[in-house]
This record gives structure tokens, sequence and C-alpha cells, in this order.
């Protein structure tokens, strides 16, 4: 898993050593790895590794060495384990992998035997098999999901089949088991690919297979389906019959598989008010285990923010991060939670050479550490550092192979020179080249297991989060402390004591009407990108639309009261001040619900602004205190009772006077709070789901 490397810096003035022996520079407690087994040295500018055993594996880029020099992004193997070094500015740093990994093979019989699954998360798991009728059956630890969602504790599988977990892949074949670990990403297989939008063909016969831990890059001229095969991994489309897309061995909707994708836009959606370290915080929060978050958190971003670059800007808010900085913190934030498959759209857009060289390197590390990447490009820098290449032409297939590959083939190694030189023949030559790779079979797992996981504690965090945004965007807190207290002024100006109570009763609520609509209309919507993000990887949506509807709350029933506090003493009562908190808050809390509603159904910011007269207004017109309910027409009187102003209007009224208020305009608003709640969270629910 991730949390498998570290990194070591070599000091130019002393000999690196590698071995296991406990002296060593980097101690490596293996037996596959010698006491002495390398040493790494600095010698007149240049690294250089030398070999010290000759027991085991010593190798620089695949090749048994005895002395070579090292270079940036050389891969060394000292016994089982993987190095790999990082140059920058002469400094030399290497990442260091674990791959310890023997694949396990037992023979079974018909009595229960104990086997270990491989190392999980939290422990070692273990189950227990048998031999049942000459097929496989596994007791298991915990129960297995099948592809229908139901879930087993005792699985059989036929010769052939498999099971897959996420930290080990089983199979049985002819009365043995074997088991293997499942590396850290996902391959995808895509076979006859064909997508639609009504009549319109967006991608068709496509066909591709990428092994887990490898980078494809996607090119092609704008508009040409780059963008909608990444969204289609993403499961934001359906194939038509016939097509198979696997991530994992699973189909590509399931949505334990999607939890565990990575997906970062051109331009990631950031909070900007957070600091780097908070947004990694938050990555970790809403894709961990709460246990796993409890324990390894703290390692995770302290190793992510060390491998990009980002331990000196940890506390710095996003807002002051450069475009290069603000993509590896996205980056860093989704890692928190080892995704399988890291998609990326158009990464390098915007970037100076120099940021981009960066991201690249750092996309290229993520490989190392197994990773899966795929993303869409023009740039010469992102083919450089790609294992495959996918060239899409006016929705098909035009290329799919290595990098040097694909410059073979379009005889160029400009990228830019590649896409100008596209035509209407270029996908029909790629199907007669004789060049295509036919499309391997992936994996089919019979049964696959993914843990349940319990998030941490959402609300309250959620709640702490929202408002440490407010309070540091002070031009909105001054606004939220400053219009109370004019408007309250202005109230104070209007009312005397021989304002009719009614008409006073219906300014203020027409006061915590507005300072609640416009608090809370814009709450999801602003980051509905990031939260659907988090949603689709397990945060609690219900947790989450109770914090955003939290604060609006508390703020706008504060702003009423700061209002109420201005122009009371110009009316003719005082009431009491608790029964008038209690009215407000039967005003606030279905306006509220109503703006986080609009707010969820709403594409954007503006269009959330749009619907703030079409909420204001009614309010108004059929609250009862302009024109008497019963002299409005049939049709206004209907609309008037789904309106909660009119319920408010008149309970604040009662309170004016001193008079028993009827229940119906306390339990009339709070049901319609809670419809407009419940109506919220079911479109947030839908629009998480793959399409």
């Amino acid at each position: 898993m991730t949390e498998a490397f570290q990194i070591a810096y070599p000091d130019p003035e002393v000999p690196f050593t590698i071995g296991r022996k406990q002296e060593n520079s980097l101690c490596i407690q293996d037996m596959l790895v010698s006491r002495q087994h390398a040493v790494i040295e600095y010698c007149e500018g240049k690294w250089f590794l030398k070999n010290l055993t000759q027991n085991s594996i010593t190798e620089l880029n695949d090749a048994p060495i005895d002395e070579a020099e090292i270079n940036d992004g050389d891969v060394i193997h000292i016994g089982p384990h993987q190095l790999r070094a990082i140059m920058k500015d002469g400094r030399l740093s290497l990442i260091v992998l674990e791959l310890n990994d023997i694949p396990l093979q037992a023979q079974l019989s018909e009595n229960w035997e104990t086997v270990p699954l491989g190392e999980s998360e939290n422990r070692f798991e273990k189950t227990k098999v048998r031999v049942a009728d000459s097929k496989g059956e596994l007791l298991l630890p915990h129960s297995v999901t099948d592809e229908t969602g139901k879930r087993l504790k005792r699985i059989t599988l036929k010769n052939g089949e498999h099971v897959r977990f996420p930290w080990s892949d089983i199979s049985y074949r002819d009365g043995i088991l074997y088991s293997q670990k499942a590396p850290v990403g996902y391959d995808v297989h895509v076979k006859d690919l064909e997508v639609r939008a009504g009549k319109k063909t967006l991608l068709k016969d496509i066909n591709f297979d990428l092994p887990a831990g490898e980078i494809l890059a996607i090119i092609g001229q704008s508009g040409q389906g780059k963008s909608t095969l990444l969204r289609l991994l993403e499961g934001l489309h359906r194939v038509q019959k016939g097509s198979e897309v696997r991530i994992g061995g699973i189909d590509y909707r399931n949505k334990d598989v999607r939890q565990r994708i990575a997906i970062l836009p051109q331009d990631p959606e950031l909070r900007k008010d957070l600091t780097v370290r908070e947004t990694l915080v938050n990555g970790g929060r809403v894709s961990m285990d709460k246990k796993d978050f409890c324990e390894k958190a703290q390692g995770r971003l302290e190793k992510f923010a060390e491998l990009f670059g980002l331990s000196a800007r940890l506390d710095n808010r996003v807002a002051t991060l450069s475009g290069g900085e603000a993509r590896r913190a996205a980056l860093a934030q989704e890692l928190m939670g080892t995704p399988g498959l890291i998609l990326l759209d158009e990464p390098l857009s915007g970037l100076d050479p120099y940021n981009s060289k960066i991201l690249c390197n750092h996309l290229k590390q993520l490989a190392f550490l197994g990773h899966t990447v795929i993303l869409t490009t023009h740039s010469y820098e992102a083919l450089r550092i790609a294992n495959k290449v996918l060239l899409l032409h006016r929705g098909r297939q035009g290329f799919f192979g290595t990098t040097q590959g694909a410059f073979q083939y379009f005889k160029t190694n400009d990228a830019e020179e590649i896409l100008n030189n596209l035509d209407d023949k270029t996908n029909d030559r790629w199907e007669k080249s004789g060049t295509k790779l036919s499309s391997a079979e992936a994996t089919h797992y019979s049964h696959y297991y993914f843990p349940r996981t319990k998030r941490p504690a959402s609300f309250f965090y959620t709640l702490g989060l929202s408002a440490k945004q407010w309070a540091r965007d002070k031009g909105k807190l001054a606004a939220m402390l400053l219009q109370p207290v004019i408007i309250g002024f202005l109230l104070s100006q209007i009312f005397s004591k021989q304002t009719p109570l009614g008409i006073a009763a219906f300014a203020l609520i027409l006061c915590a009407n507005w300072f609640a609509l416009s608090l809370s209309i814009r709450e999801i919507v602003q980051e509905k990108k990031i939260l659907a993000s988090e949603f689709r990887k397990g945060s609690g949506i219900f947790a989450v639309v109770s914090a955003k509807m939290g604060l609006p709350f508390i703020a706008a029933l504060l702003q009423i009261g700061i209002t109420y506090a201005c122009c009371a003493f110009r009316l003719a009562t005082q009431p009491s001040v608790a029964l008038v908190a209690a009215a407000f808050a039967c005003t606030v809390a279905p306006a509220v619900a109503i703006g986080i509603m609009v707010s969820s159904l709403a594409k954007n910011a503006g269009q959330a602004n749009a619907f703030l007269p079409l909420l204001i207004i009614p309010q108004v017109a059929l609250a009862g205190a302009l024109v008497p309910l019963d002299q409005m027409q049939q049709i206004g009187r209907a609309l008037s009772a789904v309106i909660w102003s009119r319920y408010n209007q008149a309970s604040l009224l009662n309170v004016f006077l001193e008079r028993k208020d009827d229940i119906l305009n306390i339990v009339a608003p709070l049901a319609l709070a809670a419809g407009f709640y419940i109506i919220a969270i079911l479109i947030l629910t839908y629009s998480k789901r793959a399409k």
C-alpha cells in the first residue's frame, strides 16, 4: 500500500550504505538483502551506485551492475525492494518502495484449513478453506459482495474463478488456491467501447488494456472525445450494449471501485480559505476508515507533503499557492485515500515548463508507487513520462501503444505535429496498419470484497470547517455583522409606539427570511464539485447537509436577533425574548432548508442567486399582512398554505400581543423545513450515483 514507502536523502559528504545491518544509512530488514548490499557515493558532481554483494540482486534500470552513475528517474533494485532516484539541483533523494510480495499456493483438502490472504490495512487477514465437491470453498473473516451487491460470508469458487480483496487476489484452479498481493493501482480494460448521447455517438470502437502502475496519455484535438472517456471511467456515462469497461477487474460503475478513483479536473476545485494541511487532512477524513485515519493520516500527510514539495507550505492558505502548487496539493489530497486509479484532465494546461516538468516527475513517482494514472494532454512533457499513448480522433481510436511506438508510427517526435496531421483517414489507417494490439481478456471476479469503512464523524467537523472558511473571509464576516445593524437602525427610525404590531412582525419576518436565504442559497452550489467528489468517496450526505444547514441557521438567527435588538425599544410591547427567538427560529429553519435545496439544484452560484427573488416575493405576497387571507383569490389562499411566512407572521404577532399561539404556526414551518431538507438529500444522493 502507499504507506510502504519512505524518502531517504543521501549526504554528499558521507557514503550512503544500504543493507540489512542496523548501522547502514538505509537499513532494509529482509533476508534477501545482504548485510552490506550496496553503497551510493558522490564524486565530482555525480552520484554513483556500487554493488557490494554477490548473493543478491543489485540492478539499475533492470540491468545488473557493479558500478554505475545514477541519473534522475533511475530505478534501483536492492533484492526485492525498489528505489527511485530524484535529482534536483544536484541533490539526490530516494523513494524506497517495499516489494516483499511472495505469492501463496495452497493445496486444498476436504478438511478446513487456515490460509493467509495477505496484509490488509490494519491486520493480517486469514481465512478457512477446503475442497467441496471439486470446488474451492472459502469461509471468510468478513462478508464479501458479489456483482449484484449481495453480501456473503461463505463463497464457493468453481475451477478458474477469482475473488478480489483490496490486499490480495484469490483464484482456484485444479484443487489449488492461489493468493497474490493485489497491486495498489487498478488495471483498466476497455473493449468495443461505444458511448452515445441521444442519437449522437461520442465514442466508438475503443479498445485498450492498461496494466496497474502504468501511465496512459490520451491525446487528440479538442472535442474528439478525450474528456468523454475520462467521464466514462468516472462513471458519468453509460456504455452501449456489447461494450465492456472494467477497472481492477470490476465493472466501472461499481460504487466500491468509484470510491477509489481520484479525479482531478483541469482546474481542481479546492477550498481556498483552508490551509494546505487542512486540505490534506480533509482528504483523509472523506476517504479513510475512522481507525485508519486516526492511526495513519498524519504519517501520510507528511509523506505526501514531502514527496510533492509542499512541506514548507503546509500552513499557507490554498489561495496563496501558485497554479503548480495548487495542483500538487489537489493531487496529494486525493492520494490520502490510496486511490487505485488517478484521472487527470489536461493537468499541464496553464503551467509554465518548469512546473510542468515538476508535476510530470510527481506523476512518474506515483506510477512507481503502483498507482495507475490516466491523463489527457497536448504536451510532449506528459508523453515523455507515459507508458502508453491513446490517440482519439472524431470519437474513434487512431492509435494505441507505447510512446516510442507512437512516434515511430506517426514518423515524428513532436506531439503537436501528430495532432496537426490528423485527417479523415487517420482511424482507418490505424485499423489497417497491422500494428493494432488485440485486447486482452480481463479477469472476471466472481466475487469481490471491499471493507465496510466507517468514516470519521462529519457533522461537527463540516460545521467547524464551514465556520473556519466564513471567519477567514473578512469581507463576508463584516457584511454579516454590519447588515443587521444597518437594517435594525432603519427599522428603529421607521417603527414607533403607534406602529401596528402586525406591520412590525411582518417586517421582521421578511428580514429573517432574507438573512436565512441569502446565507444558505450558495452553501452547496459553491462547493458542488468538491462535495460530489467527497460523497462519491463515502462522505455522509445526511451529516454534511445537516452541517451546511446548521451554520446559516445559527448566523441568520444571530442576524435577526441583532436587528430586533436595534429596534425593539420602539415597539409598544416587550414580549418574552424566548418566545420571540422561537418565532424567529421557525422562520429561519424553512428558509435555510429551501435555500439548501435550491443550492443543491442550481448549477452555479449565479443561477442560485437568480432564485432569491422567486423565493422572497411569495413571502411578501402571500403572508397575509398586505392583503388578508380571506380577501385573496382561491388559488392565492391555496398557495399561502405552503408559504411558511404566513405562519411565522401569525406566530410573531401572537407573541407581540401576548396571546396564545396556534400549534399549527409552529408545526407547519418545521414540517416544510423537513420536507425541503429531505428533497435536498435526495437530490445529492441521486447526483453521486453512476449514470
